[in-house]
């Protein structure tokens, strides 16, 4: 099952001149795929004044040994994250293991605003 991502309008900053910066929860539920679960980039779309993702990390927040590896995909909509055990192991095929239900990652994303970008936040993109 894809990943859920969460963006409040008040975590994305466009006071850079050249980008955006953005930060979200992910949620995980179901089942994790072998190579990863799908992050789609297009739910959050309308909260981010660009589709070119130049970065992309995932940090865990509840302290787990457990690690997360973005993999960019060749639309918004396919990206992967990975998920990793303490010791480089990735997680198996089957329901999320607990490790991973209970934590609340944040995906950080710095994106370079469209020149046609909408102001954010009352701030121009493009000063």
């Amino acid at each position: 099952m894809p990943i859920t991502i969460s963006l409040l309008p008040n975590n994305v900053d466009s006071s850079a001149s050249n980008f955006v910066y953005a930060i979200a929860t992910l949620t995980f539920s179901g089942s994790y795929p072998t190579g990863g679960d799908t992050l789609d980039f297009t739910t959050v779309a309308d909260k981010i004044p660009s589709t070119q993702i130049i970065q992309a990390f995932g940090e865990s927040q509840n302290g787990n040994s457990g690690y997360y590896i973005p993999v960019q995909g060749s639309a918004l909509n396919n990206w992967k994250l990975k998920c990793f055990l303490g010791g480089g192991t990735e997680i198996t095929a089957g329901a999320y293991p607990a490790s991973v239900t209970s934590d609340m990652p944040l995906g950080l994303r710095r994106f370079r605003p469209a020149a046609t970008a909408k102001p954010l936040n009352g701030k121009n993109p493009h000063p």
